[in-house]
């Protein structure tokens, strides 16, 4: 039985990725697909629009057999620590052979020079780092620099290196690299618009970007059913009409609460909090009108948008840098958690359970019978995150959602 691995983040799913797990099947011969996903925060600093149970319904029904979520430690962190915890997730499950990533490149041999290249730094790319580092560069920009000398034979590293999926693409196989990992890596070239294409109606495929801002700015709702699987746009449409659709500014309250009542310490225990960004905080909080108006305004050169956002969002979720340090020291997630799967991969569900290197959880009695301290303390840091954002979606909604660790899994 083979079984491919995918991490994804389906926000929302859309054609693109229903595409993405019918060529990973054709491509491998899986037969099964496995999703590691993002639960109800993403990677670039931001709630998800839906919550993790309507896109896990949305995965299962495009194609995917079972679907386990990343832990917010992860979900909600750099690109780096992101692949790390869902590969590392996917590799403790002890039935994935395969794991697919999309890319704009479709190359996979440049992408592993290029992996390769920062997994394991030779002296000749350490030396050109740091020549590019001491004339004032910001790391990107000279870790690019260094890598355009030491893979001469790659052209256009600029785009391997500043394409978002590409980004990821190289992460994961750093990863797999740096595990020795049995895994064997297949991507699937990026079809359609770009993840940063706006939204133009009659256009061959739309990013997930494009669809949440249309949502988001009152665009032409009706006309993103033609970039969407049936099923994932009539969620979307209910969470739509039943005001369930999450986004940053709805934690505006609670992010200035948050804020003001640490001012006098400052928030540099928090991850990727650094003094100077602790001190910018401090000193425009007199200015902050919202969420998304606090981070444009706390951008630099040096700082993009989500950086801050991810950065805020830590601090509001109490996502402190020595516990994701003592994670990272572990250098694995220390339990699985499924969120749904098919009733015809039960059998899967069941291998797993025997196969995987870490506890298999699929509730709150599980996590009870198989966690010992640390990592249960993980388990209630998580849902104690996840619960923030049902909470969120009651007081939007007037719909009274049950706490993380008491709802069902999916099954479909």
């Amino acid at each position: 039985m083979k079984t491919a691995g995918i991490i994804a983040e389906y926000n929302p799913f859309h054609n693109g990725h229903e595409y993405h797990i019918k060529r990973t099947k054709e491509e491998t011969g899986a037969d099964h697909i496995v999703v590691a996903m993002s639960g109800n925060f993403v990677q670039r600093g931001a709630p998800a629009m839906m919550d993790k149970y309507v896109r896990t319904k949305c995965a299962l029904n495009a194609g995917a057999d079972l679907v386990l979520q990343i832990p917010p430690m992860y979900s909600l962190s750099s690109a780096e620590f992101f692949a790390e915890g869902a590969v590392s997730m996917l590799r403790n499950t002890g039935i994935v052979q395969y794991l697919s990533f999309g890319s704009e490149a479709g190359n996979l041999d440049d992408l592993k020079k290029i992996a390769d290249i920062l997994a394991n730094e030779p002296p000749e790319f350490k030396k050109a780092l740091q020549k590019y580092l001491k004339t004032g560069l910001a790391f990107p920009v000279a870790r690019t620099r260094a890598l355009i000398d030491c893979c001469t034979e790659i052209a256009n590293i600029t785009d391997f290196t500043s394409s978002p999926n590409n980004i990821l693409a190289i992460e994961y196989l750093k990863s797999l690299i740096r595990s020795d990992s049995h895994i064997k890596p297949v991507t699937i070239k990026r079809m359609g618009s770009g993840h940063n294409d706006p939204y133009s109606p009659g256009q061959s495929g739309l990013s997930a970007k494009a669809i949440r801002e249309a949502v988001s700015y009152g665009g032409n709702i009706e006309g993103l059913a033609d970039y969407m699987p049936g099923d994932s746009y009539d969620h979307m449409i209910d969470a739509i009409s039943k005001k369930l659709i999450v986004d940053e500014n709805d934690f505006s309250e609670m992010l200035i609460y948050k804020l003001i009542s640490e001012r006098e310490q400052g928030y540099t225990k928090y991850l990727d909090v650094s003094e100077d960004l602790s001190d910018r905080i401090v000193n425009n909080l007199d200015k902050y009108t919202g969420f998304a108006d606090f981070c444009n305004l706390l951008k630099t050169k040096d700082k993009t948008y989500t950086r801050i956002s991810r950065a805020l969002f830590h601090i509001l979720l109490g996502i402190k840098e020595d516990t994701v340090h003592e994670i990272e020291y572990t250098g694995t997630c220390r339990y699985i958690r499924i969120l749904g799967f098919k009733k015809s991969a039960e059998p899967l569900v069941s291998e797993m359970k025997t196969s995987a290197s870490v506890p298999i959880i699929t509730g709150y009695n599980d996590a009870v019978k198989n966690l010992y301290s640390e990592p249960m303390k993980q388990l209630k840091d998580e849902s104690r995150i996840e619960d923030l954002y049902f909470a969120v979606q009651t007081l939007k909604s007037g719909i009274r959602s049950k706490p993380d660790m008491s709802r069902p899994l999916i099954v479909l």
